[in-house]
């Protein structure tokens, strides 16, 4: 057949999805909301009331409750599923959410109770303190008065004398006690440590806020900050202080909750100190879907029968566990709570089937360290449900309430997997994400340089070099075309968009 003669096959156009190779989405998707029906009691009915007064995902009141009940529980409960397991009940959570997500509202709301126990321990002891300190000051004027005299004394019997009664003194001193202090929202890991000392050991962090991640990390230290109270307060691990003239060892039961903006998450990867060590392994992470341009701004406030039902719980727990310690003179007695056998069988699924995951090319494949800890996060969660429930009253954790640690465990997953995606992505891949929301946004086949701009102008990647790498990575993913100049009258160069895309939610 001569050249001439020889059929011309004409590709599909770039308007037809038979002219372009499969395209490559950035397929984080949508991550679960986490119910309020998975807490018990009260304590449900106040996450979903109080989400639905300022209309933001249950998934936050919901951590931020258990983050309270793990800050009450925290050095008094373990779960402990077979010989040789003890799994501690205190957690780390991390929940991402953009600006004007009311999380200042949900977080004031949900330690509202432990605001309020502070307050009433303060009343209740701080006469007795203060009558402490008076005793001790006199103590340590009556020493400083022996020590004055034994310095004018020539004879040496009669200093040694004075020496042992002012050993025997100080020996006696007054140990004045620390006011009850559940959790702070700012803190240098130094000023945490002599914290977690007085409070002999527990401790949370609570905040609506980013900063104390950067403290932590090492804002004043060049980023090399001694994190070792971050792994070790997640499962009472051993620290050596020294204070004053005395070595102490301390076991720490730290409860960490922060409502942070996504950025924050994205770029912890990026911390010197939060490298390598597992730290980010530690946490829980949750990203709901933000309620933004879909909220009514019409819904009943929150119930002040419930605020005050879920106040009373929280108070009636605390004044169980801390009459527990004050019976218990060495303060280091932990309840150890079993597993029913129908209860065991759950979670021992459950950890058959994250095993699976944690294979190569599976679900769990990008977050494995992570996904190595998620059985026993199961078991804090139950562990956390039940003291909830039943307090001091049982020790034995029941089916239905593993149900419900197991069930949102796995939601907590989706999260973990949808976070850890999130970390360490890279400035042109956000652009890139953030024109192709733009580009689905218009539902347009094409656009022109021009309308980029315009339309980029007053955002941060406006600049045209950013906005040229953004866009090679787009080309690369098949999900726009090469620039094509369009035979018209005036010279117009567009850049045409992958069918499928526009009918894609990121």
């Amino acid at each position: 057949m001569s050249e001439s003669s020889a059929a011309i096959i004409e590709l599909p156009p770039l308007t037809h999805p038979d002219g372009w190779d499969d395209p490559v989405f950035f397929n984080e998707g949508e991550t679960p909301d986490i119910p309020a029906i998975l807490l018990p009691g009260i304590l449900g009915e106040f996450a979903a009331n109080l989400a639905k007064a300022v209309e933001t995902p249950e998934a936050l009141s919901v951590m931020m409750i258990l983050g309270v009940i793990s800050t009450v529980a925290a050095k008094h409960f373990k779960v402990s599923p077979k010989e040789g397991w003890q799994e501690p009940v205190n957690i780390y959570t991390l929940i991402a959410l953009p600006p004007a997500n009311h999380k200042s509202i949900v977080l004031r709301h949900c330690t509202q109770p432990l605001i309020e126990w502070e307050k009433e321990q303060a009343g209740l002891n701080g006469i007795h303190i203060k009558r402490k300190i008076s005793e001790r000051k006199t103590q340590e004027r009556i020493i400083e008065a022996l020590r004055f005299k034994a310095g004018k004394i020539e004879d040496e019997i009669e200093q040694q004398k004075i020496s042992a009664e002012i050993a025997n003194k100080e020996t006696a001193i007054v140990e004045i006690p620390t006011l009850p202090q559940l959790f702070i929202n700012d803190v240098t890991p130094e000023s945490l440590l002599t914290i977690l000392h007085e409070q002999h050991g527990r401790l949370a962090i609570f905040s609506d806020e980013g900063g104390i991640l950067e403290t932590l990390s090492g804002l004043y230290s060049h980023g090399m900050a001694n994190i070792d109270i971050l792994l070790k307060g997640i499962d009472g691990g051993e620290i050596r202080l020294r204070r004053k003239d005395k070595s102490v060892i301390l076991n720490p039961y730290l409860s960490i909750v922060l409502a942070v903006q996504p950025g924050i998450i994205q770029n912890l990867t990026k911390k010197q100190a939060y490298k390598g060590n597992g730290t980010l392994e530690r946490f829980l992470y949750v990203i709901p879907q933000s309620k933004l341009g879909y909220r009514t701004h019409n819904q009943p406030p929150l119930s002040a029968q419930l605020q005050l039902a879920y106040n009373k719980k929280i108070k009636n727990l605390l004044d169980r566990f801390c009459l527990q310690e004050k019976n218990d003179q060495t303060n280091k007695q932990i309840q150890i709570l079993k597993l029913t056998p129908e209860a065991f069988n759950i979670w021992r699924d459950f950890q058959s089937n994250i095993e699976i995951q944690l294979r190569p090319n599976n679900r769990l494949a990008n977050c494995q360290g992570w996904g190595g800890k998620i059985c026993g996060f199961a078991l804090r969660i139950a562990g956390l449900l039940h003291i909830a429930e039943y307090g001091i009253e049982r020790y034995i954790i029941s089916e239905a309430c593993m149900n419900n640690a197991i069930a949102m465990a796995e939601l907590l997953t989706e999260h973990a997997i949808a976070a850890f995606g999130f970390m360490g992505i890279d400035q042109s891949t956000e652009d890139a994400k953030e024109i192709l929301e733009w580009i689905i946004t218009r539902r347009q086949s094409s656009f022109t340089q021009s309308e980029l701009m315009l339309a980029m102008r007053n955002r941060k990647l406006g600049k045209s070099e950013r906005l040229a790498k953004a866009l090679q990575i787009l080309r690369e993913r098949n999900l726009i075309s090469e620039p094509v100049k369009l035979p018209t009258r005036k010279p117009t160069t567009v850049c045409y968009v992958h069918p499928s895309a526009v009918a894609e939610k990121i």
